[in-house]
């Protein structure tokens, strides 16, 4: 096969009522071309993303101008590939109009059979702007809604929905030719699709792999290659076509086997197939995890699990959300993809969830946490919403998902593919709103449970298809109840905005969504904001936050409400933005540990969401310049496998149970130990006990009653320390409770010690205080870092160890620089006036 690349070439693109042409980068966006380009300036600074909607109203060209390679003009099949066009274009070759698309999500392959001539060829594209689209649309035939953050009629275009902005987005309805485009020739040999599938016996496995050709040739074969991890050929096969499908079985002895994050290693299997018919080849290469995943459905006594079991071996689902890193997808790929998998690993993650209104992401990231041991939960790309039925629309959306579905079954990472985001759930609770008649609902549930779930097993038949998220099953059975099935916990936060506490009410068998906001990083905010806006109900503030629709009000004054619940009132902005990334992740670690010591009745918490797409206030760990929240530190802590909670008596805090959970299917002997201190950090009384932990399990280790021994009124001047030691003395887990509010707690103003020493590759700290700190959180006034651990109590006394990779720095610093540029945030200090 011979194949021709477009993108990287002399593409040039205009404003329809314009004549200037402008250099146009593809694959790209035409966003990104008019940064580069200076047309747009500062996209994300203060107000100015209010220009994308303005810009997206009009109608764009892309035109290109190319010599075809002379063989492919030769060729029998002449076939022009767009892998992604965003949204609606006429597509023109010559003059000859090839087609109309309307779907961002597909691979498009057209015929160009005499279209395509020697010498220039001219490829002219119109994109029609998708704002105009949906207001026509939705004039034409309107829907009813859910998500009143985004404008009429988003549903009924095949783009991302997010673009058109969310209650974490913006709205930035960018358009483009985003994914490769390629002219692609061959006569007889040419691969369409590739399916591997498994069976596992003790000491060995059959891995199975089915060709299917895009042509018919009597004389091709096909030879599959099977190389180990360490690149040893293992197996080689040779094969003939029976009518266009060649499939073969392989037998592996002694595999090494994939595992999840935290569970073993990822090793990958490379497979080569390699087609050829005459003169004609064609070859292709991809990767394999020798595995088992599937999601165990049984009847218990709370209800119906919902759990992954991977080589037969349960595993907590602990991860979040995924959504694309940048509002211009182009600008996610490579580095901030790549860091992005890195720190969820770093962050023991296990799972994330690619969330339904956005995009299938590329294939790279699959590759990521193929390499990484990260499961994917997969939606198919509906959200929050009612679609059209009709036949055009059902069989276009048919197809996206077969594009899809062929494209990533083979990764290994890939759990469950799941319908859609929330339309069950909200169809079901708002079943009387307007326009939202009994046929439209039963048209939604057709549309995942009979259409796009036929699809799914068709072509991927060895994975779950699971019809929404929430959803109990399907059918609008309780699609966010507590018996079976996955449920999004948003009574904090949205309905009605309930104290994280209320996490204990939850009883789910997977959480799959659950979220609290905070702002983006004092660093991060100063490259957008002016000196005036630097208050967190500034105009600018309330533009970038935008939580503001159906049952919010405010997003920022929930923030406040959560802010005000844990601590002081902050006195200076920074104070509030490091207020609120606190308040949020003692609440996602709250729900996170209630959920895990539920194990098994539990057995996934993906809170929302890993990562920003602009600078504005969500719901993430970390932030749109890759700066780490409060959040994410908290989550390398509360994600490992083996964990300390405590948890309170509802109605007294002086009484509670102290949970060992162990994801590992390991059990372990171990030391607990407590300690009762005051807040100047001496021990009042302490205790210790050995503990035998079982393999994957949640139990209680001890219960206490501090309720004689602690006084109504002297709850504010007692903490308890906790830790869990290994064998041989390893801190293997820690934590502290307060029995009241850190903002009621007698805190003492610390005092910080700080020995810096300096290693090849990395510099150390060592940090004592003069006091129980409550969060220490370090950070360098004009430099960044990744720390090894950050976000932390200390107790006078301990020494706490650490590090800072060179290679991490954004800018290389002497160790001199280092120390004064380093300084100290803390609970303790928030809203006093500390000289």
């Amino acid at each position: 096969m011979i194949v021709q690349r477009l993108g990287g070439c002399k593409w040039q693109y205009r404003d329809t009522r314009e004549k200037e042409w402008h250099d146009a980068e593809v694959p790209g966006t035409l966003f990104m071309d008019m940064i580069k380009e200076g047309r747009i300036k500062k996209p994300f600074y203060r107000f100015q993303d209010r220009e994308f909607q303005e810009l997206a109203k009009n109608d764009y060209e892309y035109e290109l101008c190319f010599k075809v390679q002379e063989d492919v003009l030769f060729r029998e099949k002449q076939i022009l590939v767009f892998e992604g066009i965003d949204t609606i274009a006429d597509i023109y070759l010559n003059g000859v109009k090839v087609a109309r698309t309307q779907n961002m999500h597909r691979t498009y392959r057209f015929p160009v059979k005499g279209i395509l001539k020697e010498g220039e060829n001219l490829l002219h594209i119109t994109l029609y702007s998708p704002v105009r689209y949906i207001e026509e649309q939705h004039r034409k035939h309107p829907l009813p809604e859910f998500n009143t953050a985004s404008p009429h009629g988003f549903s009924q275009i095949r783009k991302t929905h997010s673009s058109f902005g969310w209650d974490a987005e913006p709205n930035v309805p960018d358009l483009g030719i985003w994914r490769d485009v390629y002219i692609e020739a061959y006569d007889k040999a040419g691969i369409g699709h590739i399916y591997t599938r498994q069976r596992h016996e003790e000491g060995r496995v059959f891995l199975k792999t089915e060709v299917l050709s895009d042509a018919v040739c009597d004389e091709a074969d096909v030879r599959i290659i099977l190389y180990s991890p360490q690149g040893l050929e293992l197996s080689r096969k040779q094969i003939r076509f029976r009518e266009s499908l060649a499939e073969t079985w392989m037998e592996i002895e002694n595999p090494e086997i994939w595992w999840p994050n935290g569970y073993g290693e990822q090793p990958l299997y490379e497979i080569c197939i390699r087609m050829q018919c005459r003169d004609e080849w064609e070859e292709k290469h991809f990767f394999v995890g020798l595995r088992t995943i599937e999601v165990r459905r049984e009847e218990d006594s709370f209800g119906e699990t919902f759990a992954f079991y991977v080589n037969g071996i349960p595993v907590f689902a602990k991860g979040a959300s995924y959504t694309p890193p940048d509002k211009f997808l182009t600008a996610c790929r490579g580095q901030r993809h790549r860091e992005l998998i890195r720190l969820c690993k770093e962050a023991n993650y296990n799972c994330i969830r690619i969330w339904g209104g956005a995009v299938y992401p590329d294939d790279e990231l699959y590759d990521l946490c193929d390499r990484n041991g990260i499961l994917i939960w997969q939606d198919l790309m509906f959200a929050c919403a009612l679609y059209p039925s009709d036949d055009a629309f059902l069989a276009d959306i048919r197809e996206e998902v077969k594009d899809n579905v062929i494209r990533l079954r083979n990764h290994a990472c890939l759990a469950l593919w799941c319908g859609n985001n929330e339309n069950e759930w909200f169809h079901d609770y708002e079943h009387q709103a307007e326009g939202l008649t009994q046929e439209l609902r039963m048209k939604n549930l057709q549309q995942y449970e009979v259409h796009l779930a036929e699809v799914v097993r068709k072509y991927d038949p060895d994975r779950l298809f699971w019809p929404s998220s929430p959803s109990s099953g399907g059918g609008y059975d309780d699609p966010n109840g507590y018996a079976k099935g996955d449920v999004h916990c948003w009574y904090v936060w949205y309905l009605p905005a309930k104290p994280y506490t209320f996490y204990r009410d939850c009883t789910g068998r997977f959480i799959s969504e659950f979220g609290l906001e905070s702002f983006q990083n004092f660093k991060t905010l100063r490259s957008y904001l002016e000196p005036e806006d630097m208050s967190p109900n500034s105009e600018v503030m309330d533009h970038m936050q935008h939580c503001s629709d159906n049952y919010c009000n405010m997003g920022n004054g929930k923030i406040m409400n959560y802010i005000f619940q844990e601590v002081q009132a902050p006195r200076t902005f920074q104070e509030y933005i490091f207020a609120s990334q606190y308040a949020q992740a003692e609440g996602i670690k709250y729900g996170t540990c209630h959920f895990r010591s539920m194990k098994p009745r539990c057995m996934g918490a993906l809170y929302w969401q890993i990562v920003d797409c602009f600078p504005g206030t969500s719901w993430s760990g970390i932030d749109y310049e890759y700066r780490l929240k409060v959040l994410h530190y908290y989550a390398r802590r509360f994600f490992r496998q083996v964990i300390l909670c405590v948890k309170e008596d509802r109605f007294e805090s002086r009484r509670m149970e102290i949970f060992v959970v162990n994801d590992s299917p390991r059990g372990f002997t171990a030391k607990l130990a407590w300690a009762l201190k005051d807040s100047a950090g001496n021990t009042v009384k302490s205790w210790e006990k050995i503990i035998q932990a079982e393999g994957s399990s949640s139990a209680v280790f001890q219960e206490i009653d501090w309720s004689k021994e602690i006084e109504e009124e002297e709850r504010k001047k007692y903490y308890l320390e906790l830790f869990l030691y290994s064998r041989d003395g390893e801190i293997l887990c820690e934590d502290t409770y307060l029995f009241v509010k850190p903002k009621h707690f007698q805190f003492l103003h610390p005092q910080f010690m700080v020995d810096v020493q300096e290693e090849k590759e990395k510099y150390v700290l060592n940090i004592q205080t003069s006091c129980f700190v409550k969060c220490i959180k370090m950070d360098m006034e004009n430099n960044d870092c990744e720390f090894s651990d950050n976000c932390f109590d200390l107790s006078p006394g301990r020494t706490k160890r650490v590090e800072v990779e060179k290679r991490s720095l954004r800018r290389q610093i002497s160790m001199e620089e280092l120390k004064k540029q380093l300084f100290f945030e803390n609970v303790n200090d928030i809203g006093k006036n500390i000289m």
